[in-house]
């Protein structure tokens, strides 16, 4: 086991430091490890009494911000903190998200964290953009553990009987419109890349929308696979009333 990159960065890391590809074992055991977890997790949850499951879900907030914490821990103690550490991806979004519907639950966050985290979650585990890091390598671990913990949460809000509403998702769309935006610009002063709002990434389901239609024309990619996830997450629920 190679412990010489354990703590090394994007930015610190040598170029001849070995990386993990897509669905190769170390990264399957990786998800057989969420799939299991978030199962036996789910199933506890469901046992739970009202006050015990919110006790649960603070848990699983404060275990989200003391990853992210480490995560900016790496970052200061390799030397090199830059922008693009900042919380400004999907998911570090939807950690504050979290921990706001932890303290106070919220119909319109638990809309947004079905909707947005559920899906986001699993598409960056399924196609991780964190694959140029070795598997043994704190941020590669952080960055696996942390988007586990951001599908759990949701999973634990529909097993406590969460009802989602593409009506009330609807509702929310207008601030998600402005958060964009303004990533957006941020991703142009500091040539960041937060959302994939910049590149689509390596890998991933946008790199195959940019091999053929290039550059920003994969932007196109990210409304229809949004249409596609939520027809899923909303249209099955719908199917199931209905038998």
């Amino acid at each position: 086991m190679e412990t010489s990159y354990f703590w090394e960065t994007e930015y610190t890391l040598p170029p001849d430091a070995p990386g993990f590809s897509h669905f190769c074992p170390g990264h399957i055991v990786w998800l057989g490890s969420a799939v299991l977890l978030c199962a036996v997790i789910c199933a506890v949850y469901r046992r739970l009494r009202e006050n015990e499951r919110l006790t649960f879900r603070k848990v699983l907030a404060v275990l989200l911000i003391c990853d992210e914490l480490f995560k900016y821990g790496i970052a200061i103690y390799s030397g090199d903190f830059r922008p693009s550490f900042l919380p400004l991806h999907l998911c570090s979004i939807n950690i504050f998200l979290i921990a706001a519907d932890a303290i106070k639950p919220n119909e319109l966050l638990q809309e947004v964290l079905y909707a947005v985290c559920l899906p986001g979650a699993f598409f960056a585990l399924a196609f991780p953009g964190w694959n140029y890091l070795p598997l043994w390598n704190a941020l590669c671990i952080h960055s696996f553990t942390a988007h586990i913990l951001l599908l759990l949460y949701p999973l634990l809000l529909i097993s406590g009987g969460f009802q989602p509403s593409f009506k009330r998702f609807i509702r929310t769309l207008p601030a998600a419109l402005v958060v964009t935006v303004l990533v957006a610009c941020f991703n142009m002063a500091f040539g960041t890349n937060f959302m994939f709002l910049a590149r689509a990434g390596e890998g991933n389901p946008l790199s195959w929308f940019e091999r053929f239609l290039g550059s920003p024309g994969y932007l196109i990619g990210i409304p229809l696979i949004a249409a596609v996830c939520w027809a899923v997450l909303y249209g099955v629920p719908k199917l199931r009333e209905k038998t």
